[in-house]
């Protein structure tokens, strides 16, 4: 499944095709990523990337997450998705990164709205969250402009390396989606 998000950018459900590319990219990042993702120093070769591919392609044919890579003018430049699909409560969680070099277009913003919409129109969810770091504004930002409403800060939830870090989360309503503006108005560009 692929959807073009608009004239630039496109994402497409993770096949065994992209292992090459996304380890490369990931390699190429991996101080940049280090910030914020726990699990980048589990990505030390190639075949790690073939076996988080495979997991992911698993997980989806259960129908327990969804993961996308991100392409712009059809190079890969980052993951996105839905980390966990709760059908029974009918809620998700979103996930996402992009490499360092893209940072600043609006990308992320894009590729999360459009999950946002397949999570609702598509697998029918009634809420989405979207957890990061309470110092990993950038991200912050993003989930902002989107307008979910913060719910908490999870205290120390996360071992990064050498520190816990709290999360905050936010998280939108299939109605508010349906009705706010911002994410409307997110679409469009």
């Amino acid at each position: 499944m692929k959807f073009q998000v608009n004239s630039s950018i496109q994402i497409t459900h993770i096949n065994p095709e992209h292992a090459q590319e996304l380890f490369k990219l990931t390699d190429r990042n991996r101080d940049h990523l280090k910030q914020w993702l726990g699990w980048i120093d589990l990505v030390k070769t190639y075949e790690d990337t073939e076996t988080f591919i495979e997991t992911a392609i698993h997980q989806h044919n259960h129908n327990q997450a969804s993961t996308f890579v991100i392409l712009y003018n059809q190079e890969l430049v980052g993951v996105a998705g839905f980390n966990q699909l709760d059908h029974v409560n009918r809620w998700g969680t979103i996930g996402y990164w992009l490499c360092q070099s893209y940072m600043g277009r609006g990308i992320t913003t894009k590729v999360v709205n459009q999950l946002l919409d397949y999570g609702f129109n598509e697998q029918q969810l009634h809420k989405i969250e979207i957890r990061c770091a309470t110092q990993n504004h950038k991200s912050m930002a993003v989930i902002e402009r989107l307008g979910l409403t913060f719910e908490a800060t999870l205290r120390e939830c996360e071992w990064l390396y050498d520190k816990f870090v709290d999360h905050a989360v936010y998280s939108i309503l299939h109605s508010e989606f349906k009705n706010n503006p911002s994410v409307a108005a997110n679409s469009q560009n």
